[in-house]
């Protein structure tokens, strides 16, 4: 049962659905640990969005919608994180370029990750967005202010 909600979450999450947020919700209430939640749905769900764009098969609208939900996912989880502090040193979003690039970028910011556990895994993914809707973001604004001249 668990490793059903496991992979419903980590589907929901990697293609943007509104109801990450549900299923996070029902995986906890089901005793599912948020440790397990973030390293077997978390991870594997942002892997599958960084191929994505590698693949060109994501755009800006789906990696929005999936980081989306994952921020969804991550205020049910961080309260079981309150109180927590970081014990290892949280690597920084490094990743620039075109889309199929930035996937390859989100891929080898999930692999330096791999070793987190608990809490760092919250911080680590609060990098990760900040770094996505930071490179996501550029583009879309540089399209706006081209259309407004």
């Amino acid at each position: 049962m668990s490793n059903e909600k496991i992979t419903a979450l980590a589907r929901a999450v990697a293609t943007g659905k509104a109801d990450a947020q549900k299923l996070a919700q029902e995986a906890v209430s089901a005793q599912i640990a948020p440790a397990e939640i973030l390293k077997d749905a978390l991870i594997p769900a942002m892997k599958t969005v960084g191929e994505g764009m590698k693949e060109e098969e994501y755009a800006f609208p789906e990696i929005q919608s999936a980081v989306k939900a994952l921020q969804s996912v991550l205020d049910i989880l961080r309260p079981a994180f309150e109180g927590a502090s970081s014990s290892a040193e949280i690597p920084k979003w490094e990743g620039a370029g075109e889309l199929y690039e930035l996937g390859g970028h989100l891929l080898t910011f999930l692999d330096k990750g791999a070793g987190l556990r608990g809490y760092d895994l919250i911080l680590f993914f609060d990098e990760c967005i900040r770094g996505l809707l930071e490179q996501v973001a550029l583009p879309c604004h540089k399209q706006a202010a081209s259309t407004h001249k």
